[in-house]
């Protein structure tokens, strides 16, 4: 008899239409859901509140861009708050640049599985991440058996052609590997501007990382830039709230009262008492040597005194 498996336990199909995630993958349900996914209308999206609308956009993005991996190692590894900006010269590029926090997952794209997966050697990010393990993978001639390695600007990605997707096996060719379209592979064929991929030598260099466009957004996406701002807004609050401030020298006291206060309110106060206590020592010196002063001209007067009696 056999014993019922707990429901926490039991995995479920990635792909599912019931779910309509859209994943990296070229698997047919995938690309029926990402055919099948529909903004909600305007009505609906009003009804949602803020908190409703950063967890669902957090749930699509996540699980296209970040399907192997925790929240907790996304945000300790290829996270970053900071986002590069790039000063637009006309205005037309400004009006017409997408949302900078569309860029939010560029860390990940430096990722050495999610790079064979973008210069398609592999049929999905799993796949991807076996042909690593396996030691079909070298990163500048070197294997790499680390699917999360954080590439450089200028490393080179080889690859062995027999466990490419789109290769033939060579028991059927001995010459060479012939390129063996697979279904449902379209929607994906397309090399970002960060990639420059060679396919007969099944290599690829990473140029740089993603950077902002004036009327487009490099990061292969199928969830407009809006959607990808707050996801931003939803993992940047998080993030935030995990970095721990360092604990101030000497607690902040305001009419003889220790107070708390955000760090960007704590540095304006304490630099306006800071400058007060510059003014009253300032203010305390002058004091002192004008009293200095003083004491000095009666000696010297009372000495010329006692000369002159004598």
């Amino acid at each position: 008899m056999s014993k019922r498996i707990p429901a926490r336990w039991k995995v479920s199909d990635a792909h599912s239409p019931a779910k309509g995630l859209v994943r990296m993958s070229w698997h047919a349900l995938n690309v029926f859901n990402a055919a099948a996914a529909k903004p909600k209308p305007g009505a609906a999206a009003a009804r949602a509140s803020v908190f409703q609308q950063k967890w669902a956009a957090k749930r699509a993005t996540r699980a296209y861009h970040v399907p192997n991996i925790s929240e907790r190692q996304l945000l300790a590894r290829h996270w970053k708050s900071q986002l590069p900006l790039v000063q637009m010269r006309s205005k037309a590029e400004t009006e017409n640049q997408p949302p900078v926090q569309a860029l939010a997952f560029a860390e990940l794209e430096r990722r050495l599985d999610v790079v064979l997966f973008r210069s398609h050697f592999a049929s999905s990010i799993n796949q991807a991440r076996t042909q690593v393990v396996h030691g079909h993978v070298s990163v500048n001639g070197e294997k790499c058996p680390y699917p999360a390695r954080r590439l450089k600007p200028g490393d080179l990605v080889s690859v062995d052609p027999k466990v490419v997707a789109t290769l033939l096996p060579k028991s059927r060719h001995p010459k060479s590997l012939p390129f063996n379209p697979l279904p449902f592979m379209a929607p994906f064929m397309f090399t970002p501007a960060y990639l420059e991929v060679c396919y007969n030598t099944c290599s690829t260099v990473f140029l740089r990382t993603p950077l902002p466009q004036p009327t487009s957004v490099e990061i292969p996406s199928p969830h407009p830039p809006d959607m990808h701002a707050l996801a931003y807004e939803w993992y940047s609050s998080i993030k935030r709230a995990k970095t721990k401030r360092p604990p101030s020298s000497d607690p902040l006291v305001v009419n003889g009262r220790a107070v708390r206060l955000k760090s960007k309110f704590e540095s304006i106060v304490r630099a306006r008492l800071k400058q007060e206590r510059d003014d009253r020592w300032s203010v305390w010196s002058k004091r002192d040597e004008d009293a200095r002063v003083k004491a000095l001209e009666a000696k010297n007067s009372k000495v010329v005194d006692t000369g002159a009696s004598v």
